[in-house]
């Protein structure tokens, strides 16, 4: 009896110290929830600015979640903007994001208060993804701080402010991309988690899914030097299947490309990619960003030889050290002015339209060595122990200045002070008279064909929805959806027919229940022609061939994956897997 107490006595006071590990988890992470209020004070509390891209993100989210409440699973064709021509926005654009803002939006939220929480969703993602993943390195607290400075950093505080909504969330997907990756390497089942991965970036962001994949790649074959090449080979499989899972999308996006106006997103400028991380600062910001950039290479500077001297007797940490280091390097050089000669080879990178996104790395790889540096006891002297600290705390609170400096520099829609929210008058028809055929969208995705001066097609605003060019004929719409519209059509002689919508191979028209020719307009709107007689005219967005496609390579690649889960072992035991 008294041994039965004796042990329920030691499970009992066992219980708090088993406990403080799980309370301590969940108060960096709300410690990280408090940070993101605090970083993003500014557009909660004032609202938005109507800088940059915000815009189209507004845009899109609204007509998109409008096509999802339609019933429309996949709403790949915004029937309501470019003033009511459409565009096939999302045949090119991943969608994920816009899943989640409409996810928002059905709980109740406001298109405001929607943008505000997705906004502070990926910056408090940034935080908690690089805490994940310097958990699992350094422990909690150098993965708190770690995670605290990449949410900081000048890059994120630039997205938020300039509505980059699509660029913050695959940002904030990196560090979790590490650590998936760092764990596939040696227990197989990961790679499972490693494929959604890749299907998660393919689906939030195009030029973050390709330099990522790039730099993974070589991260990757990199581990050949200490790994089975089995193990390394069969984790990049993993990304192949995870690619494969979202054919789908890629696969009209990749192929279906020759229907739109897709050079225009080349950034190209006199024959230069636009602005190099030296360009980038110009303008009147100029001195807070020269700032910034002293305070990272100062941070680098100071974690390197920190590293460098705590850990002279680690030989991995010093391996580890010197690769992070000559990773940034070389990253400010292909950001750089010199690097032009490789961006100008590939047509497929100039797609990136500027490499000011590969600052996405480089403080990713900036926070790193932040974590590093505060992931041990440093065999330094006592009273030095706190340097480092003290020189990363330093750099944090610069990076909130930087970022409030950088709110505060632009006025907001519910607190504009002295200054002019940018496109107000487009703003406000965005959030509020979002389905009044008065949005126009991004130039890129509409018809290839071009002008005589090779620009990009306009469309006109307040035009019909169908019209005669030339001939007589009557017109009576019976249906105007987003994927079918239905109208008749009485003509009392040869008649050509306009109707207001750009062409794209998914339309499909039919004259009376048969399939009819389409032929597209100067203007690349989609037109027929018809002899006198009474016509029932259906025009339906139908699937093409490539996502007809791309949906059987998804489903097979989605069974490959649970195959693959099954089949593969909890560990890599010898490493030969």
């Amino acid at each position: 009896m008294s041994s039965n107490s004796s042990e329920s006595q030691s499970i009992l006071s066992n219980r708090p110290i088993q406990f403080f590990p799980y309370l301590a988890e969940v108060g960096l992470i709300v410690l990280l929830l408090v940070a993101t209020v605090v970083i993003n004070l500014r557009m909660i509390r004032d609202g938005l600015n109507g800088y940059g891209d915000l815009l189209w993100h507004i845009t899109w989210i609204q007509h998109f979640s409008k096509q999802i409440f339609e019933g429309i699973w996949y709403p790949r064709w915004l029937a309501g903007t470019n003033f009511g021509y459409g565009s096939p926005t999302f045949v090119f654009y991943p969608p994920l994001v816009y899943y989640i803002g409409s996810f928002f939006k059905l709980i109740g939220l406001n298109i405001e208060q929607t943008m505000t929480a997705l906004f502070s969703s990926g910056l408090f993602g940034a935080g908690l993804s690089f805490y994940i993943y310097g958990r699992n390195k350094w422990g909690r607290i150098p993965a708190f701080i770690g995670g605290l400075s990449y949410m900081t950093i000048p890059a994120i505080a630039d997205l938020i402010n300039g509505g980059g909504l699509a660029s913050l969330f695959a940002m904030a997907l990196i560090p979790l991309g590490m650590y998936l990756t760092d764990q596939a390497l040696v227990r197989p089942k990961w790679r499972a988690a490693l494929a959604i991965f890749w299907s998660t970036i393919a689906l939030t962001h195009v030029p973050s899914l390709l330099f990522c994949t790039i730099a993974w790649l070589f991260y990757t074959l990199f581990f050949l030097l200490k790994r089975p090449w089995k193990a390394v080979i069969t984790t990049i499989a993993s990304a192949g299947i995870g690619f494969g899972m979202v054919s789908f999308y890629l696969l009209p996006a990749i192929l279906e490309q020759r229907f739109v106006n897709i050079e225009y997103m080349r950034g190209i400028d006199g024959g230069r990619f636009q602005a190099s991380i030296f360009k980038f600062l110009d303008g009147g910001l100029s001195n807070i960003f020269i700032q910034e950039l002293l305070a990272m290479v100062v941070l680098t500077i100071v974690s390197t030889l920190i590293c460098l001297k705590g850990f002279r007797k680690n030989a991995a940490i010093i391996k580890e050290t010197w690769l992070w280091l000559a990773f940034l390097i070389i990253l400010v050089f292909l950001m750089s002015e010199w690097s032009w000669p490789i961006w100008k080879s590939s047509n497929i990178l100039q797609m990136l339209q500027t490499p000011r996104r590969l600052g996405a790395l480089f403080f990713f790889g900036e926070a790193t060595l932040c974590g590093l540096t505060l992931s041990q006891k440093f065999q330094l002297r006592q009273r030095l122990k706190i340097f480092p600290l003290i020189i990363i705390t330093i750099v944090i609170i610069a990076n909130f200045k930087f970022g409030y400096q950088l709110f505060r520099a632009l006025p907001a829609l519910h607190n504009p002070g002295r200054g002019k929210v940018e496109n107000l008058e487009r703003l406000k028809i965005a959030l509020y008279e979002p389905y009044t055929n008065k949005l126009i969208d991004v130039p890129e995705y509409r018809p290839s064909i071009k002008n005589s001066n090779k620009l990009p097609l306009v469309p006109r605003i307040d035009q019909p929805p169908v019209s005669v060019m030339s001939g007589k004929a009557a017109i009576q719409l019976n249906q105007w959806d987003s994927y079918n519209r239905m109208f008749n059509v009485t003509a009392e002689d040869t008649s050509s027919v306009r109707i207001r919508t750009y062409y794209y191979p998914a339309w499909h028209l039919y004259i009376n229940q048969k399939p009819y020719p389409i032929d597209v307009s100067d203007d690349g709107t989609m037109k027929f022609t018809v002899e006198p007689g009474f016509y029932a005219v259906a025009l339906r967005y139908q699937w093409t061939q490539y996502f007809t496609l791309g949906i059987i390579l998804s489903i097979f690649s989605s069974v490959a994956l649970v195959l693959f889960w099954i089949k593969s072992p909890k560990n890599s035991g010898s490493g030969q897997q």
